[in-house]
């Protein structure tokens, strides 16, 4: 699914950017090689944003399956961060048996004053760790924070471009969140970090792009 088959104009200045910068965005993405895995199932990893807990809307694992045809499972716990999940990776692709994985941890850890170092160190061994199991991660950044939550928003920055980075150097797919929303904020809950129903439709149309 291209992102530029969609027409509403809610999503239109959303739409026209594109994923380039990060590496991903341009469909197609498989998994040639999945094991035991079923290439029909997708792994929504991550915090919050990723559960939805923060939103009262579908968060956007919810709304992927209608756009990609697959079955997307939401494995988001909110309030977790990337450097104490590493081990919940490999629990997860043992019970799902996934062809791919769509990363998006970091801003808790950014939050909680987690080095840099740490947490892309976290992202790399979550990376290895699926193509040890022949799953596809994908890596996300993380949209700008912005209002209650823009404190973090330098960090946050940085952090991103640590994670574009790590998808360049390791050869895998990355949706520039970041880029997608623009710190566009009709697209963010009042506190500045969550996303709302339209950015959480924008979030999935990003990940579907990918598809």
């Amino acid at each position: 699914m291209k992102l530029s088959s969609v027409v509403s104009s809610v999503f239109a200045t959303s739409l026209a950017l594109t994923l380039w910068g990060c590496g991903g965005g341009d469909g197609g993405l498989t998994n040639k090689d999945p094991g035991n895995n079923d290439v029909n199932v997708v792994v929504a990893f991550g915090d919050s944003i990723t559960q939805g807990s923060e939103c009262p809307c579908s968060p956007y694992p919810a709304r992927l399956p209608a756009m990609i045809g697959k079955t997307v499972v939401n494995t988001g716990i909110a309030g977790s961060t990337a450097a104490d999940n590493v081990s919940r990776t490999q629990s997860a692709i043992d019970k799902y048996h996934p062809g791919f994985m769509l990363i998006l941890y970091g801003v808790n850890d950014v939050i909680h004053g987690h080095g840099l170092d740490t947490i892309t160190s976290a992202l790399d061994q979550m990376v290895s760790i699926c193509l040890d199991n022949h799953v596809v991660p994908v890596l996300a950044t993380y949209p700008h924070p912005i209002t209650g939550h823009r404190i973090f928003g330098p960090r946050t920055a940085s952090l991103n471009a640590l994670i574009r980075d790590l998808a360049s150097s390791r050869g895998v797919k990355c949706v520039d969140l970041e880029s997608e929303f623009n710190m566009n904020p009709e697209w963010y809950m009042p506190d500045g970090l969550h996303p709302n129903d339209p950015g959480t439709q924008v979030m999935a149309l990003a990940f579907a792009d990918l598809f």
